[in-house]
């Protein structure tokens, strides 16, 4: 593993040694489609350091505890002013905390599903979407027809997408204001909410 994934793990105070085979093919995804940043510790002469912020949990909340606590910034937004953590792709903790984790199903089951060759079972390793493979990946567990299953998944998907563009502009008119609070002599204990 990369050390960053098992040094996360410690963070949390969790030993990645104890996790399932079932855990583990979800895991190897995890050293990469995560959440993290580079750490400078200059005291252990590390610089650009990979490191997830997990400490305070997987949680959208506890990273940005994190973030706060550690001073960690990406930038500052030029217009607010603001202090800005670009978060890269929290996909592995986005991830565990949906029902396909809590129900036991790793990412490679939907997105590397099994399939069968000459009586053999095996991985497949061509890394896809699972709806290019519905019956390997979605249909094992949900019992609708490939067509009802698509629609579920599109529909989702496009919630999701509208809630995310909903959010971008309610997040770009804040810095607009903060910033017109700040030309109109906001102070910063005023305007630290």
């Amino acid at each position: 593993t990369r050390p960053a994934l098992r040094e996360g793990f410690k963070a949390m105070g969790k030993d990645i040694d104890k996790a399932t085979h079932q855990e583990m093919r979800s895991l190897v995804c995890a050293q990469c489609h995560v959440e993290y940043y580079f750490k400078t510790d200059k005291d252990a002469g590390k610089k650009h350091y990979l490191t997830f912020p997990w400490k305070k949990g997987t949680s959208v909340e506890g990273m940005i505890e994190y973030y706060d606590e550690a001073g960690v910034k990406d930038y500052v937004h030029p217009i607010s002013k603001v202090e800005v953590i670009k978060c890269q792709h929290p996909d592995w903790e986005m991830y565990s905390t949906g029902v396909h984790a809590y129900r036991k199903v790793s990412c490679s089951d939907c997105h590397m599903p099994y399939r069968s060759e000459g009586g053999m079972k095996f991985t497949d390793h061509h890394v896809q979407s699972p709806l290019l493979n519905i019956e390997n990946s979605c249909a094992v567990c949900h019992r609708w027809s490939e067509a009802e299953l698509k629609a579920r998944v599109e529909s989702i998907q496009t919630k999701v997408a509208n809630a995310r563009i909903t959010a971008e502009d309610a997040i770009v008119a804040a810095h607009f204001d903060v910033a017109a609070a700040m030309e109109a002599k906001a102070t910063d204990v005023e305007l630290a909410p």
